[in-house]
């Protein structure tokens, strides 16, 4: 479901920061830039393991929202919904894979153009916790957001109750700003409550 949380599941503690083969200096430069995905991915000429996903990445984006119990704290969407989003303008796909090649976390972010420059993080999921896939792969997400397009703040939603993704969030910087009643639908119908968290480009760029 769409809905539901759009979130990791655990602290990843053990890895460290993908690292990009250039970035843009500031907000300010961003905004000089195109809003393009083709641009943003432009900046990352070297990565291997973080790259834009594609229809034929589907099936296993799929099989990774589909772990035992992840229906009910992160949700899930249709083959369909993942057809239409993964084509949309402004939406954008992006994998981490292993060293076979095969998807082991994806994201999709939406907003891109978007004229406030806010950015959803409507979907980020890791395959196995507890590796430090997560916590690697969100540092590049939010370094490619802020860096590669003119995005002044990035935001998601989680269930209250996934502590370990509140906590991964926390550690890079989001702050936690409101709960929406029931505003999320987990797969078996039943209404939830999500939480709204975000980081600002100002309080990303001063932890740098």
């Amino acid at each position: 479901m769409g809905n539901l949380d759009q979130s990791g599941r655990s602290h990843e503690d053990t890895a460290g920061p993908l690292t990009p083969s250039c970035c843009i200096p500031s907000y300010a430069s961003a905004l000089a830039r195109p809003t393009d995905c083709g641009y943003i991915l432009g900046m990352w000429t070297k990565q291997t393991d973080f790259r834009r996903a594609h229809a034929a990445d589907i099936p296993a984006i799929m099989e990774i929202e589909r772990q035992p119990g992840y229906d009910q704290l992160v949700g899930r969407w249709s083959e369909p919904q993942h057809h239409t989003n993964i084509s949309q303008p402004g939406y954008l796909y992006l994998v981490h894979d292993d060293s076979n090649g095969l998807p082991i976390a994806f994201a999709a972010l939406s907003g891109l153009g978007d004229a406030k420059g806010e950015v959803w993080i409507n979907r980020f999921i890791v395959k196995t916790p507890g590796r430090g896939t997560g916590r690697a792969f969100l540092g590049a997400i939010m370094q490619l957001a802020f860096e590669g397009a003119p995005t002044s703040k990035l935001w998601l939603r989680v269930r209250p109750e996934n502590q370990p993704a509140r906590h991964l969030y926390q550690t890079h910087g989001f702050i936690e700003e409101r709960v929406l009643p029931q505003a999320g639908t987990t797969p078996d119908g039943k209404r939830v409550d999500l939480l709204v968290m975000s980081i600002l480009y100002d309080d990303w760029a001063l932890s740098r």
